[in-house]
């Protein structure tokens, strides 16, 4: 159990819903808040903060709301975790292009292969996910690829050299992603 408090990102999507249910499973204290509430820039009581799948493109400031201004304003020592949206939001945000994906993703499962990272602890270095998405992240010099596709190797994660910022292009909640309670749990965790 977790008594961290997390700030959980709505990006008007229906799977923050999902997110919202792992993390009191596991015993988070949440709060959900649209991604367009000017509140959002409010972070400094929390620890943790998950920037939710959603629609659009987060090159569009009308598709990421106040995301921008809030990672402005994030405390030292938080973390921060981008799914789907959240990643590519998080990865635009550290100097990436957004470019279209090789293949349309809708709804697909797909099988990554992970480098080490904090985020995979306990978890094979290959296993199924779910993907949902039209656009992709490009590499860049600020970001550290952890994850890609076994089949097109887009790259599904990332994080900062420091450990504060991580991006999953796959969906951890999805029923059909293994091991996505292990995820969330190693984000929660003290250790990362």
């Amino acid at each position: 159990m977790f008594r961290t408090k997390v700030l959980l990102i709505n990006n008007h999507d229906s799977f923050v819903y999902n997110i919202y249910q792992i993390l009191l499973g596991i015993g988070a204290d949440v709060d959900v808040k649209l991604n367009d509430d000017e509140d959002i820039q409010n972070v400094e009581k929390y620890e943790r903060i998950i920037i939710s799948p959603g629609p659009g493109n987060p090159v569009n400031r009308k598709d990421s709301g106040n995301l921008y201004s809030m990672m402005d304003s994030i405390t030292p020592g938080a973390k921060v975790l981008g799914i789907c949206f959240g990643h590519q939001f998080l990865a635009h945000y550290l100097g990436s292009e957004i470019i279209l994906s090789r293949q349309l993703m809708h709804g697909q499962v797909d099988r990554v292969k992970h480098q080490k990272s904090p985020l995979y602890e306990n978890v094979p270095d290959t296993f199924n996910v779910i993907r949902y998405h039209s656009l992709a992240i490009k590499p860049n010099e600020n970001i550290i690829i952890d994850c890609v596709s076994e089949k097109d190797e887009t790259v599904m994660g990332f994080h900062t050299k420091d450990e504060s910022i991580f991006g999953v292009q796959f969906h951890p909640e999805s029923y059909y992603s293994q091991f996505g309670e292990t995820i969330f749990r190693n984000f929660m965790s003290g250790a990362l």
